[in-house]
């Protein structure tokens, strides 16, 4: 088996310079390597950031099932009001899932990318998108509710 010329710290560098604006060309002028190779570091790199996308989505199916149906099973069981709380763990878990999805896609080698990503095309999005509608509305309840008791008060 060869050696690899270059370590992985140096790739991750070459890829991050790539980010940065660097031209292909001078670049791969500059430290000896073809456009192609230039090429496939980048694809590997963006298949890998689609890969852990995509295990995020399959995590966030499992969570977002067992904190809705935990939530329904306590309403029945209790009282309403303990399946409601679970309504905050579900907030939680959305603003994180947010942050997490956008720190990974932001990954990718280009803007270009990053955008794909989170428009379908890098990672199945659904619970991206739902977290998002659940975040507003949510803040659109708690605003509404606000302004309900304010006018009453």
């Amino acid at each position: 088996m060869s050696r690899k010329r270059f370590k992985e710290e140096q790739i991750a560098d070459f890829l991050r310079q790539a980010k940065e604006g660097m031209p292909d060309k001078a670049l791969c002028e500059q430290y000896g390597f073809s456009i192609t190779t230039l090429r496939r570091w980048k694809e590997l790199h963006d298949g890998a950031i689609r890969n852990k996308l995509k295990k995020m989505e399959s995590i966030a199916a499992v969570v977002y099932l067992a904190i809705i149906a935990t939530s329904v099973l306590l309403a029945i069981v209790f009282d309403k009001v303990v399946g409601v709380l679970f309504i905050f763990l579900m907030l939680g878990y959305c603003v994180y899932y947010i942050v997490q999805f956008r720190k990974v896609s932001g990954l990718f080698i280009s803007g270009d990318n990053v955008f794909l990503s989170r428009r379908g095309l890098g990672a199945s999005n659904a619970f991206y998108l739902f977290s998002w509608i659940f975040v507003v509305l949510f803040t659109l309840f708690i605003i509404s509710s606000a302004a309900v008791g304010v006018f009453r008060g």
